[in-house]
This record gives structure tokens, sequence and C-alpha cells, in this order.
């Protein structure tokens, strides 16, 4: 994701903060990505019903892997993300998903999630038990398995578009960017 994307996600994600640090039973740490608070956050994961996950979270810091291996319902806050492994897994079987507008209205998270019924949560885990493994680095096929096999379907792919780019004829920057091949009014090369 773009720094852009982090930093609006980072915007977003204080303002969801200082909006839920004061309702009755929600749980809102702060932290750098040291080992000790890294460990502190999964252990609340674990005890948690619902983890909040917005859009602009870096890669690095793993929010959504650590909420689904803790089967802690990923709450995503965003009106567009890029999910891992979106070829295969289907979040919405496990994810409550929110735009960002609705989400900073005050109260409006927590009136969803305490709408969320018991049966609910526990079909959410059941579907985070399914696809967990694609979450796990030490799963023998999870997460580094997942990511060479995507890389395999993005090589021919990319060959592609290198192969198509190359025998593109290449325009002069005033001819028309027309891409229809109608008439020679368009200013088209026919030839090298």
């Amino acid at each position: 994701m773009g720094n852009r994307s982090r930093k609006d996600g980072g915007r977003v994600r204080d303002l969801l903060f200082k909006l839920l640090e004061n309702e009755e039973d929600v749980v809102i740490k702060h932290g750098t990505q040291s080992r000790e608070n890294r460990r502190a956050a999964k252990q609340g994961m674990h005890s948690s019903k619902f983890c909040l996950h917005s859009a602009g979270d870096a890669h690095s810091a793993c929010r959504l892997f650590d909420a689904i291996a803790s089967l802690c319902v990923p709450v995503i806050v965003s009106d567009g993300i890029e999910l891992p492994f979106e070829d295969v897994i289907d979040y919405r079987k496990f994810s409550i998903f929110l735009r960002r507008d609705a989400a900073l209205k005050p109260g409006s998270v927590v009136t969803k999630l305490r709408k969320v019924k018991p049966e609910k949560i526990l079909k959410y885990q059941k579907a985070m038990k399914e696809v967990r493994r694609y979450f796990d680095y030490t799963h023998p096929n999870g997460s580094v398995n997942e990511i060479w096999r995507q890389v395999t379907k993005k090589i021919p792919l990319i060959k592609l578009m290198i192969n198509r780019e190359k025998r593109m004829i290449k325009r002069e920057g005033s001819d028309p960017q027309c891409s229809c091949l109608c008439s020679n009014h368009t200013r088209i090369i026919h030839g090298v």
C-alpha cells in the first residue's frame, strides 16, 4: 500500500481509538512494534471477540493475521482495502466490514458490534479456523506457500505485459492517445 494510504489509515485508526477508548467493554491498546507489545496484543486478541483493522496498517504490523490466528473477528474499516489471498478466501464469511465514514460516527461501531449475536460470532470463528493456516508462517501450507503460489500465478501475466509492451508501437508525445485504428486521421504509425 502506498505511503499516503498508510497515513490515512493511521489517522483513521487514531480517530477510531479516540471514539472507542472510553466505551464500556472496549479495550484499546496503543503501542509500538516491540516483541513485548506484540505478545501482549496477541494475548488481548485471544481474549477478545472483535479486533479492529483499519486500512493503511503497515503490512509488518500483522494485525489482521494475528486476529485471524487468534479467532478474533476482524472488524475491517475501509472503503476499498486489498486483502491477502482473496482469490481463495472469502473474508465476508468471518469479518465485519465498515465504511470509513460510518465507522467514524460516534457510537456506530459499538452499536453494530453489540448487535452481533453469539451464534454469529461462533460461525465467524468456525470459518476462521478453516482459513487460519493461510496466516500461519510455520504451517507447511501456510502464508509462505500461499505467497509463492500467488507469485507463480503472476509470472505469466508479467511476461505477457512485458512482451505486449515490447511489441507496442511507441507514440510521440504530441500524437493523440487514441486506441482505435479506424483511419490515418489518428496519426497512428503503421510500421516501423
